[in-house]
């Protein structure tokens, strides 16, 4: 198998898991494919987002691919159903580990790394498939990346607090359960 239909192959199983639809919410004009790359490329420094594919995902589920790159990193628009402006940008196990969570199935025994340099909006610290923010306060973190997959598990010395936790150091997210992962704020 080439590179590229291994690559093709991998976006392809990942269509419904992209966490952007093409839906922009309400009271948002609907953006443009080029307003929507630009946007995807600001989740990480240029050196990484210049070769990467872009996609986002259509109503029904499918995925749009908004600019087929030549390098292994895949960018994702804002998801226009968080008040935040929260694009990111994945490596290929990044992808694996979004596609078990997603579906809900154990995570890769892979490390992935992950930017979010516009910074995140979660409903909750602890639980990662919680629908309505804990005590009504959400997550909201800056600019970070995130270390994902089981290794996180072993990493000490990380605040491990749950909700509350202070988002300028870097602490563990969804602690406790098969997506907890690294958040490491950037700025």
């Amino acid at each position: 198998m080439t590179p590229f239909r291994s690559r093709a192959n991998v976006l392809v199983s990942i269509a419904p898991l992209v966490l952007c639809v093409a839906d922009q919410g309400a009271g948002r004009d609907p953006l443009t494919d080029a307003a929507k790359i630009a946007n995807a490329l600001t989740a990480a420094p240029p050196a990484v987002s210049r070769n990467a594919s872009v996609v986002e995902m259509n109503d029904d589920g499918s995925m749009k691919m908004l600019r087929r790159g030549t390098g292994d990193w895949t960018c994702v628009p804002d998801d226009p159903s968080t008040p935040g402006d929260d694009p990111m940008c994945l490596d290929p196990n990044a992808m694996e580990w979004l596609h078990a969570y997603m579906t809900k199935a154990a995570p890769p025994d892979k490390v992935g790394f992950i930017y979010m340099l516009k910074g995140g909006w979660d409903f909750s610290n602890t639980d990662p498939f919680a629908t309505q923010p804990e005590n009504g306060q959400p997550t909201i973190t800056g600019p970070h990346v995130m270390i994902v997959g089981p290794a996180v598990k072993s990493l000490p010395g990380y605040d491990r607090t749950g909700e509350g936790v202070d988002t300028a150091v870097p602490y563990v997210m969804w602690k406790d359960t098969p997506y907890e992962h690294l958040m490491i704020p950037v700025r």
